[in-house]
């Protein structure tokens, strides 16, 4: 289907959005080369045409096309990652009948065989919400298409359809929710054993079974094998269980909040004239029905909690109950507040509404704002709230903290700062999903504008005095040197996109200010540094930690000609949180730069900037 040239609806779109206060949905940005190859990364196959999507197969999930997280290959992890100084892929695995799994010996080699299963099988479930937002407003703003021949909004919400489900996919990861069983996957000490209403899992794999990579010749060195069971085909050498069972609040608020309902707002608002999203679209009730879930993790403090009791770490053994990342709060921040608009805009203009939707709406409305302002929960629990929390707890010396721990028994304080490095998400994010203004009534004229220029001398990458984006800490040898030159350690183009959204959102708030022209600089400088991610632009350029022949590494597809993934970062980096980033083709990465070509703000309702 042909999406060129604008129709009757998107014409009444258009008209009603100069009345409901719309985004400027517009052409690409002129800054933005080659969107439309970006574009066709995000809808087309994986294993035939390079791309980030599968067809699912088998149950409930049979023939819904979900993305990846990423593209690699055998020759990135065997030649590459396996060929560099002090790292050995030698891993043994072994079935362990006491569970049913399939599963490598501890070691350093068993710590990478994790990561390249992950990488080659999973979806995070917020990759997977930027990609619906992405894919919608790819084809209602740029009007691009798929060679699927799907309609956009259909493609997206095979998402929402997986979240939706409340039956268990025997050996299909994808769709599982972590419910209550015993002491495990606890809500702050709240039983959830309704699935719909349990958070999912960050992670999800199309089977319980899935593919090392490295598994055929002549990688398939690396891998050694014991006993398997003779009666069941699918345990094969080269096959592990799948093993990331974590549960996360911030995922789960994109995954559930911001991702569905943005992509259902450009859908039924922008693209077809509507006035709001129907009440009865499964991005509504899916998002109503984990709402209990948020709430029941909220401490008295109003932190959220990283998630349920039991839940691994990244690194390590179980996160402390208590723990409370800043960033998941600022996702569910924002993901409350678009859920909020969206029932407000229902209530207001959908008709007719009946009186079970009516009361459904009321009560979901009034726990969000105990949530956010504070008030008492459904378990009757009070709770300070997350406006609270993030404005006398979260900011310290000027910025936001990354985490810490709320109301822990025994530490004497409600609030206990964690002692990880500074993180650059939670930041740029901390202003993006606040806004600008908000920070500043908070904390003072220029607050928010002091974090940014100090977030730079830590944070951003760059060349002399160019600023071209940020990495992901204060410990990637990025920042600024004495003399106030960039350095360059390592270039996130998912982060870097973020700090963009955060720079546009500080112009508008400041645009009648000295500090508007340097924000435009920033603005204009991140958006040709991002670009050098672009899959073409990395295998032509010489950014440093770039590894050697890249271009024998991740090949290129020859069909469709012309897809042009960005890469998760411009070197392979052990990033300070727990997780190595690869430069890799990355779902969410290409999908952040889909947003702000578009110039759409994915922490405000409708994608206009908070």
């Amino acid at each position: 289907m042909s999406r060129s040239g604008y129709n009757l609806p998107r014409l009444a779109s258009a008209l009603l959005c100069g009345a409901l206060g719309c985004p400027a949905v517009t052409a690409t940005a002129a800054d933005i080369d080659e969107l439309a190859g970006t574009y066709e990364y995000l809808v087309s196959w994986r294993d035939t045409h390079g791309g980030a999507l599968y067809r699912a197969a088998g149950g409930a999930l049979e023939g819904l096309v979900l993305p990846y997280s990423f593209s690699d290959s055998e020759r990135y992890w065997g030649d590459y990652v396996c060929a560099q100084p002090g790292v050995d892929c030698a891993v043994a695995d072994y079935y362990d009948p006491g569970d049913f799994a399939l599963k490598a010996k501890t070691g350093a080699g068993a710590l990478l065989q994790t990561e390249r299963v992950n990488v080659h099988n999973g979806t995070n479930i917020y990759d997977a919400a930027t990609w619906q937002i992405a894919v919608v407003l790819g084809a209602v703003s740029n009007h691009f298409s798929n060679f699927l021949d799907l309609d956009a909004y259909r493609l997206a919400s095979d998402q929402n359809q997986v979240l939706g489900l409340t039956e268990h996919v025997r050996g299909v990861p994808t769709g599982s929710r972590a419910t209550t069983s015993g002491s495990l996957y606890l809500y702050n000490g709240t039983r959830v054993t309704e699935p719909s209403s349990a958070y999912a899992f960050r992670m999800t794999a199309p089977a319980w079974l899935v593919p090392d990579p490295l598994r055929d010749p002549p990688y398939a060195r690396f891998i050694t094998v014991g006993a398997l069971p003779g009666d069941n085909p699918l345990y094969r050498p080269g096959f592990l269980s799948w093993s990331d069972w974590k549960p996360i609040t911030g995922d789960n608020a994109w995954a559930f909040l911001v991702g569905p309902l943005q992509a259902a707002y450009l859908h039924y608002v922008v693209e077809r004239g509507g006035k709001c999203v129907p009440f009865a679209e499964r991005a509504t009730q899916n998002a109503i029905a984990v709402l209990g879930a948020f709430a029941a993790m909220q401490s008295p403090s109003g932190a959220v909690y990283y998630a349920p009791a039991g839940t691994l770490r990244n690194q390590g053994g179980a996160a402390s109950p208590y723990f409370v990342s800043i960033e998941n709060n600022l996702s569910l921040f924002a993901g409350l507040n678009i859920l909020k608009a969206t029932l407000a805009r229902q209530l207001a203009a959908e008709a007719p509404l009946g009186a079970d939707a009516k009361r459904r709406i009321a009560d979901a409305s009034g726990l969000i704002e105990a949530m956010l302002s504070g008030g008492r929960l459904p378990d009757g629990r009070r709770t300070q709230g997350l406006r609270s929390f993030l404005r006398t707890c979260a900011w310290r010396d000027g910025a936001f903290a990354t985490a810490g721990f709320a109301n822990e028994p025994g530490s004497g304080s409600d609030w206990r700062p964690g002692p990880e490095p500074r993180a650059v998400d939670v930041n740029t994010w901390g202003v993006a999903a606040l806004g600008a203004g908000q920070i500043d009534a908070w904390f003072g004229f220029g607050a928010a504008y002091r974090l940014w220029e100090r977030l730079k001398d830590w944070g951003g990458y760059g060349e002399g005095q160019t600023l071209s984006g940020v990495g992901y800490s204060d410990a990637d040898s990025n920042g600024r040197t004495p003399e106030g030159d960039f350095r360059a350690g390592v270039l996130s183009a998912e982060w870097t996109a973020g700090a963009i959204v955060m720079v546009r959102n500080m112009m508008r708030h400041y645009r009648a200010t000295a500090f508007a022209p340097k924000l435009a600089a920033d603005e204009s400088s991140m958006l040709e540094g991002i670009q050098s991610l672009r899959y073409d632009r990395y295998v032509r350029g010489s950014l440093p930690g770039k590894p050697a022949d890249y271009a024998n590494l991740i090949v290129e597809p020859a069909t469709p000609v012309g897809s042009e993934p960005y890469l998760y970062s411009s070197r392979r980096y052990l990033i300070p949180f727990g997780w190595y980033g690869n430069p890799i083709p990355s779902t969410a990465a290409s999908a952040w730069v889909i947003l702000i070509a578009d110039r759409y703000d994915p922490f405000g309702y409708a994608g206009r900037p908070n």
